[in-house]
């Protein structure tokens, strides 16, 4: 399992984990990848400056949102 965080290093701040082998694809201009949760943590309070940031925008697998739905991912939540 790894981590990434995909954003624009202002407002932006997507994150989760992901399989090795996973490809990530996103509009956002920076996407990085870290093999610890801590590391993904520590990238987030240094550019949000809020040390809770991660937590209190940590979400369970059941609630993510895709925008705009991909095609069938209804099937695929349903697994």
């Amino acid at each position: 399992m790894k981590y990434y965080l995909a954003t624009n290093e202002t407002d932006i701040f997507h994150f989760g984990e992901m399989e090795e082998g996973s490809v990530l694809t996103t509009g956002q201009p920076k996407v990085f990848y870290f093999d610890t949760e801590q590391k993904l943590i520590d990238k987030l309070t240094q550019l949000t400056g809020d040390s809770n940031y991660y937590q209190d925008n940590l979400k369970p697998n059941d609630e993510i949102s895709f925008f705009p739905p991909e095609p069938g991912i209804e099937d695929y939540l349903e697994m």
